[in-house]
């Protein structure tokens, strides 16, 4: 019977046959792996181009500078917390508000200033409101270099909306005024001021 022991020249050349298979698999093996890796970089190619490059609109947005409007003829010149720092229990805090009147007032115009008060966590609030009927000023149209200012004089005993006295801390104040018209079903607002901002500190003995 024939067995490959019995010939040693054949076993050396089965070995060497096995080994340049062995060698023939592993470098197909790498050479469809490196194939596919090609494929799948070229195919992620497009992508990742979409990906880093910029959208046009987006890259403007950014980079565009914010441009403020121009300032409303109603403005806000001043606001003046006093006693500061503001005591609760010994006194109430009297804010000083001026405001500027456009040239040009509607007859029978009103004048809104609304005064909200924040506490440091945003818990506590409160709201200051006055209303005040404005003097008849020169119509659309007639000359008037001079402008008009109106004091503003509003007072707060130290409570947030639940009536409670606040804690002490650092307290934000916003005023806006409004110049308002009364129209059939009530105030209609003409002209808007911007907020003016600021803040004052409340303290507690």
């Amino acid at each position: 019977m024939f067995s490959p022991k019995n010939h040693p020249s054949l076993v050396q050349v089965w070995r060497r046959r096995s080994a340049v298979l062995a060698v023939c698999v592993t470098l197909g093996v790498w050479l469809i792996a490196g194939f596919g890796d090609g494929l799948s970089q070229a195919a992620k190619a497009p992508d990742q181009a979409k990906q880093g490059k910029p959208k046009q609109g987006t890259e403007k947005a950014k980079t565009k500078p914010k441009v403020k409007g121009k300032p409303p003829d109603l403005k806000i010149l001043s606001v003046d917390p006093a006693p500061v720092p503001f005591v609760p229990d010994e006194t109430s805090l009297t804010m000083t508000i001026m405001v500027e009147l456009p040239k040009t007032v509607p007859e029978g115009a009103v004048l809104d200033v609304t005064t909200l008060i924040t506490s440091p966590s945003k818990l506590s609030i409160r709201l200051l409101s006055d209303r005040q009927l404005l003097p008849d000023r020169p119509a659309e149209g007639e000359k008037n270099s001079e402008a008009s200012l109106v004091e503003v004089v509003q007072t707060w005993d130290g409570t947030d909306h639940t009536k409670r006295l606040v804690p002490a801390g650092t307290y934000e104040y916003q005023v806006q005024a409004k110049l308002m018209v009364i129209g059939k079903n009530g105030p209609l607002t003409r002209k808007t001021s911007w907020k003016k901002k600021g803040s004052f500190e409340v303290r507690v003995r």
